[in-house]
């Protein structure tokens, strides 16, 4: 029976998205009754003691509590201690992670969650680059194979870091559950009024208020908007790269009673929920995604979306999303202003993005990563990877 560890910890410590996303990943992968898991958690602060037994089987989980600021220096300089000093032998070791144990014989499965730093380096502080190019760096040293989140990451990887396809493999997110559109839309609304004060009719952003999500962007057509529209701006997401230009922006142009920065929200409720069920309208505009969740996650909610047309966006939203050129707010505003306008394109688009959030399950991603675990289990090790 095939062995198979996974690296645990970007659920404790990780962002919201790589937490779901792993979460509802290794859900759907413990189901297996063919492979025996163990799940590792380096956890120092005692942070995955609520999580453990909580994916419906019995599962081998070890805590470790030693801080990774600790290993991480081990592991870059002197590829040590390896995984077999911490866990039994295992088949595969799968990692979400930058920095991971090297492992002796075990084969190691890594996700590249993109690389922004080399598409878009105009757009990323010169310290985070160094630390995603650092990463990658390792991952390329210290895994057999990858896991790219889109096609369009697996297309980077191949021109930008040289890596022969036949090592990459391309398996993309599923939506949780978790995000479904609510029958009871005077509840949602309590809702919000209760958790945000939020009365008006409003469009919506999700995620990171920082420069390559293009926050400055979705102010600028907002305030074209905003002249002909009654809607407020919804923004949801905690303070980055953006944060000051954009509260400057907001207050410059008398927008501050129009805009709301809801600041990062309670993963644990139904904060984010209601707030996709209640908006007449999510626009996602970034300059970069590997993969992202947040406009699939609108679709599933019922709300219509707008999107860029690059990177993995179309690749993501398919024909369910109107795609505009991120730099052109004009367009933006444009598109903004038909939707809100036009009763038949907003149901045309709220039926297309229910379908299509409908075709992307974490089922079927766990199926693709488990035909991917016997794929690398049958070639063995990449034989050009330990150096």
């Amino acid at each position: 029976m095939t062995k198979i560890a996974i690296e645990m910890s970007p659920i404790v410590h990780g962002s919201r998205a790589v937490k779901r996303c792993i979460t509802s990943m290794v859900r759907e992968l413990v189901k297996s009754e063919d492979i025996n898991f163990d799940l590792l958690y380096f956890d120092y602060k005692g942070q995955a003691d609520k999580r453990l037994k909580a994916f419906g089987r019995k599962i081998n989980e070890r805590v470790l509590g030693v801080p990774l600021r600790l290993l991480i220096p081990l592991w870059k300089r002197l590829s040590w201690p390896k995984l077999e000093n911490i866990l039994h032998q295992c088949d595969i070791f799968y990692t979400n992670e930058f920095y991971f144990p090297p492992t002796k014989e075990a084969l190691v499965l890594s996700t590249i969650h993109g690389l922004p730093h080399e598409v878009i380096p105009e757009k990323i502080s010169p310290q985070n680059a160094k630390s995603l190019k650092e990463g990658i760096t390792f991952i390329l040293k210290h895994a057999d194979y990858l896991i790219a989140v889109s096609e369009t990451t697996k297309r980077e990887l191949i021109n930008y870091c040289g890596v022969i396809p036949e090592r990459i493999y391309v398996v993309t997110h599923g939506v949780d559950k978790y995000f479904r559109r609510r029958k009871n839309q005077q509840a949602v609304w309590d809702h919000l009024k209760l958790a945000y004060d939020l009365e008006n009719p409003y469009i919506l952003y999700v995620g990171g208020v920082a420069i390559h999500k293009n926050i400055m962007g979705i102010l600028a057509a907002y305030k074209i908007v905003s002249a002909v529209s009654y809607h407020d701006m919804v923004i949801a997401g905690p303070p980055d790269t953006a944060w000051n230009r954009a509260q400057r922006f907001v207050n410059d142009n008398g927008l501050s009673e129009r805009v709301r920065f809801l600041g990062n929200v309670d993963q644990t409720g139904d904060n984010l929920l209601n707030l996709y069920n209640g908006s007449d309208l999510f626009v996602f505009p970034t300059f970069y995604e590997a993969w992202t969740s947040p406009p699939l996650e609108a679709m599933a909610c019922g709300a219509p979306v707008i999107t860029s047309n690059c990177s993995s966006l179309p690749e993501t939203v398919s024909d369910a999303a109107i795609k505009v050129d991120p730099n052109n707010m004009e367009e933006l505003a444009h598109q903004m202003k038909s939707v809100l306008s036009d009763k038949l394109l907003k149901n045309t688009l709220v039926d297309r993005g229910l379908d299509h959030a409908k075709s992307h399950t974490w089922g079927k991603a766990a199926t693709k990563m488990m035909q991917v675990f016997t794929d690398i289990k049958k070639k063995g090790p990449w034989k050009e990877r330990r150096i």
